[in-house]
């Protein structure tokens, strides 16, 4: 009869052997290491100037008057003190430009004929202060309709540029190229 407990005992100890030379590996689905936890970017200092610009949009621009023509672009404007890799808030006004395609010129040579532009003075540039997951941001809507426009462009595409005058009197900061905004219109 004491067969069974020395048995018993040499599979406890056979099983902690073996799992003392066990490791584990985590791994993720496509069996690479997993990421590393994020953490925050270092904020630029108080004094950072803009020197970049960043803008994002809505798949479509909607409409808002209910006569099938898009009308208004959600936008998302990030200001940047580049070498840091946060965006920040500073004053100043954000103006932008849509421009037929191929149009639009080059930031030191803008494009004579925008068929819309918009300006957004330093008030209107607070007021739209907004935090996003990256950071500071601007949510700024871009609407044909605004003061008396209309929605009825002539073209279904559009070259968008946007730029960031600051307060102080600095030099004007451009969104690098140009960015394609599709108006598409409703199918007769």
């Amino acid at each position: 009869m004491m067969r069974a407990p020395a048995t018993a005992t040499a599979t406890a100890l056979l099983s902690l052997a073996l799992a003392a030379g066990c490791q584990t590996t985590v791994t993720t689905s496509d069996g690479g290491p997993p990421a590393p936890k994020p953490r925050d970017a270092e904020a630029p200092p108080k004094n950072a100037r803009v020197n970049a610009v960043a803008v994002t949009f809505a798949p479509k621009p909607s409409d808002t008057n209910g006569n099938l023509l898009p009308d208004t672009l959600q936008t998302t404007v990030y200001l940047f003190s580049r070498p840091h890799k946060s965006p920040i808030f500073a004053d100043g006004d954000i103006g932008f430009a849509i421009y037929r395609l191929g149009e639009a010129g080059t930031p030191d040579r803008p494009g004579p004929n925008p068929l819309r532009s918009w300006d957004f003075s330093r008030d209107e540039v607070a007021a739209a202060r907004s935090q996003a997951l990256v950071g500071p941001c601007h949510e700024i809507a871009l609407s044909l309709l605004a003061d008396g426009g209309r929605d009825d462009i002539p073209v279904e595409s559009v070259d968008l540029v946007a730029w960031f005058d600051p307060a102080d009197g600095g030099e004007r900061v451009w969104l690098r190229g140009v960015r394609s905004v599709q108006y598409p219109r409703p199918q007769r």
